[in-house]
């Protein structure tokens, strides 16, 4: 499994004039291929019609490095296209149920042809805005452009340059080098406030053996997941989170009263006064610092989470964590505090940990999994805050009610992962207790899903023991 590795060194006056010149290299490319300039193009094609172009053979920096960072450029303008295309691809899912029609709106798709239907070109207009580029402080350095060696104690990592373009550059890291191994890993120089981020690939070993259990798991706020047996994961994840967010909200209204009164000088031709307002205490380290901080700890609570989650489980059950909720109107301060980078490391988290893990991960339609009695498997019953109200007057745990429901989802073989929240509506609305204890019966005696690579009777006596 390959994951990507840091290291920190000091910052050589060199790396400065490359930085610059691979900046507006980015914002370039961005410019002209990040919209419909990529459209019906390969990542080979883009990248030759710039060399025919010759574009960017004027920025005083080494070949290798120019084309490296074009290659960069043109992977994440693909990657965010391929990302519009699978909300796309849901959009479509939820448009129609026929066969026929999705099967050719999903070729058109694929094809790069969605200019010539109208609804996927809406579609496309809706998710695949015109890209920009502002990162001006990166490039990358090829695999056979580098070497590395341990002086006096510490790595030096030496980027060699073409004589024409200046002298080798040397990056002494804060890394001793014995566990350091470079070789055949391109090289991301990211330089920052007082030091060098130098970023590479390497492979990891095989993590520890998974458990034996299938667990339906359910994202929280105060704790980064629930799982089916009830035990709450992550628990200081919603401190945190709501630690930044007030902090930001707090220091966020300072800074308009500030710029307010920036403003207000320098209407009154005081530039002076209005200059050091803005040079003193209306920058952005701080507030970088402290969110860079926090998605740390973040990710720290998230990867500790999904590990202990995997020491139980060989199968983990979710929804998808990044997908907003239908006609879900959250308070204004959870709309800020649970940010969309916050759900997305415990996605990125789960799905890591148990590849790394050799375990399953399958995402199920989360749709009403919350609302759902996991005791009788209706739509009934009402959820308020972290407790779950039942018709018979009984209360459950919300989260633990939620997982156990979205444990369950993974054997309904009515509700597919796609499927509108209004047809899952409907689905479950239409059950009634006496069907329902039927399509019980039938689905102890269904295998779940047909990929798992591990035996499946544990899943379903799992799922009999909840019913």
């Amino acid at each position: 499994m390959k994951v990507t590795r840091t290291l920190q060194a000091d910052v050589p006056p060199e790396l400065t004039p490359i930085c610059q010149a691979m900046g507006y290299l980015r914002a370039d490319i961005w410019r002209r291929y990040g919209a419909l300039g990529n459209v019906g193009k390969s990542a080979s094609d883009i990248r030759k019609a710039i060399s025919a172009q010759d574009l960017y053979s004027g920025l005083w920096v080494d070949g290798t490095v120019r084309n490296e960072t074009t290659k960069d450029v043109v992977n994440d303008i693909l990657t965010y296209k391929a990302a519009a295309k699978l909300k796309v691809r849901q959009a479509i899912a939820a448009r129609t149920a026929d066969p026929a029609e999705r099967k050719r709106l999903y070729t058109l798709l694929t094809a790069d042809q969605w200019m010539e239907d109208p609804f996927l070109h809406r579609q496309m207009r809706k998710h695949f805005r015109h890209g920009v580029s502002h990162t001006t402080n990166q490039f990358i350095v090829r695999s056979d452009k580098h070497s590395s060696e341990v002086v006096d104690g510490q790595l030096v990592i030496t980027i060699r340059v073409a004589k024409k373009y200046g002298d080798d550059i040397q990056l002494v890291t804060t890394s001793n080098g014995k566990s350091v191994d470079l070789t055949g890993s391109n090289l991301r120089v990211c330089v920052k406030d007082g030091f060098t981020e130098i970023h590479y690939a390497t492979d990891k070993d095989e993590g520890r053996p998974h458990g034996d259990q299938a667990l339906g798991i359910d994202k929280g706020y105060t704790e980064a997941f629930t799982d089916s047996d009830g035990a709450a994961h992550g628990q200081a994840f919603g401190a945190v989170l709501t630690a930044y967010s007030d902090t930001g909200a707090k220091t966020g209204q300072q800074r308009n009263q500030l710029h307010a009164l920036e403003k207000k000088h320098r209407k009154r031709g005081h530039q002076a006064k209005a200059d050091r307002i803005l040079t003193n205490n209306l920058g952005r380290k701080k507030l970088e610092a402290r969110r860079v901080r926090t998605k740390k700890r973040l990710r720290t609570i998230a990867y500790q989470s999904a590990h202990s989650i995997v020491d139980k489980a060989a199968l983990v059950v979710s929804e998808d964590l990044t997908s907003p909720i239908a006609k879900k109107q959250q308070w204004k301060r959870y709309n800020r505090r649970m940010s969309s980078w916050a759900k997305g490391v415990l996605a990125e988290a789960l799905d890591s940990v148990c590849k790394q893990r050799d375990a399953e991960h399958v995402l199920v339609n989360g749709s009403f999994t919350s609302q759902m009695d996991s005791t009788t498997g209706l739509l009934e019953g009402k959820r308020s805050g972290d407790k779950f109200y039942r018709v018979t007057g009984d209360v459950l745990q919300a989260d633990h009610n939620a997982a156990l429901n979205v444990l369950a989802r993974l054997a309904d073989p009515e509700i597919k992962r796609y499927m509108p929240h209004r047809e899952v509506r409907r689905v479950l609305l239409s059950r009634s207790p006496a069907q329902l204890s039927v399509k019980r019966l039938e689905l102890q005696a269904a295998t779940p899903i047909n990929q798992v690579r591990i035996n499946p009777n544990f899943i379903t006596e799992q799922l009999c023991s909840e019913f």
